[in-house]
């Protein structure tokens, strides 16, 4: 098992929970973030996504090839309001996003799809991770092994409502404890990723140490 290097945080500040659901992004919309971001993929013909959350356990599109990786300068951070997949309105939830964090690293799988993958192999992903815009996709390089390889992945966006910020860890235990929205409890969310992390190899002692806090909180 390795153990992950965190030596910054991400910028503290962010909005309170949205007191009402989510408003989605249109389809054509989204279509054309996928576009622009094909766009300006490194390797066309060889897409690979890192994936640092719910998608190491439930990836929503073919996997061609799997590994474990990290990223350096980012780490993983409850820092998006849930009001929707993992909470309500009235007991918001917290999903993962990437953030810039100085001297840090995130672990997490790279996952690569069959050759030649493109908008409709992806549309998925973008229904997933882009529904209301909390993130922006980014191509970042990953290592892998000995390997560096670009990678698609997604990172906060800091000006959306839904951006929760750098929250205290008490506060963060206390939302997961108590939120469930359409596909689940958020605690489940947190757990399913401990597990995924250590079953590549990997231990994240924060998320280990805030899922206790969170089952302390649920006794």
């Amino acid at each position: 098992m390795t153990t992950r290097k965190r030596t910054g945080t991400p910028a503290i500040g962010g909005n309170p929970p949205p007191s009402e659901p989510a408003v989605p992004v249109s389809r054509e919309v989204r279509l054309q973030s996928l576009a622009e971001t094909l766009a300006h993929a490194p390797l066309p013909d060889s897409i690979s996504v890192f994936a640092y959350g719910s998608l190491i356990w439930n990836p929503c599109f073919e996997v061609a090839d799997s590994r474990s990786a990290t990223l350096e300068g980012y780490c993983r951070q409850f820092s998006i309001w849930s009001v929707h997949a993992r909470g309500t309105p009235d007991k918001p939830g917290l999903g993962f996003a990437l953030e810039r964090c100085e001297g840090a690293r995130c672990e997490g799988m790279l996952f690569t799809l069959p050759p030649g993958a493109a908008v409709p192999e992806l549309e998925p992903l973008w229904e997933r991770e882009m529904w209301t815009s909390t993130y922006r996709p980014a191509w970042v390089e990953v290592k892998a092994g000995e390997d560096l390889v670009p990678a698609l992945t997604f990172v906060a966006a800091p000006e959306h409502p839904q951006y929760a910020g750098n929250l205290p860890v008490a506060d963060v235990a206390a939302y997961i404890a108590s939120a469930s929205g359409k596909f689940g409890s958020c605690r489940d969310y947190l757990a399913l990723t401990v597990d995924a992390l250590q079953g590549a190899g990997f231990s994240d002692p924060d998320l280990e140490a805030l899922l206790d806090a969170v089952d302390r909180l649920r006794c």
